[in-house]
């Protein structure tokens, strides 16, 4: 696989490109079945609250924990895509 690089998700936070999984629009967890995920990694310690200053904009899923972030989800998928790893799926509710 290729070289690793941090992405920065906020926060003060970046993680290694190889341990991203997903980035999804956190609208689609702030309620409804979907909530149960984040109540679940949260209950695991495996949620990572970026956003504790701001609204939360992005689930950023990667093999070990999920963070929730300030920054737009398609700015973090372009900054992926800068990187190669477009691979990576993205799901948002906004058009832009």
């Amino acid at each position: 696989e290729g070289k690793v690089i941090p992405v920065f998700i906020g926060g003060n936070m970046s993680i290694d490109s190889n341990t991203l999984v997903g980035i999804v629009d956190y609208s689609y967890f702030a309620q409804g079945e979907n909530k149960v995920l984040l109540e679940k990694l949260a209950q695991e310690k495996r949620l990572v609250n970026l956003a504790a200053e701001s609204s939360p904009r992005a689930l950023v899923i990667t093999t070990d924990k999920a963070y929730i972030s300030a920054i737009a989800p398609l700015t973090l998928k372009k900054r992926t895509d800068r990187m190669g790893k477009g691979i990576y799926e993205f799901y948002s509710v906004e058009e832009s």
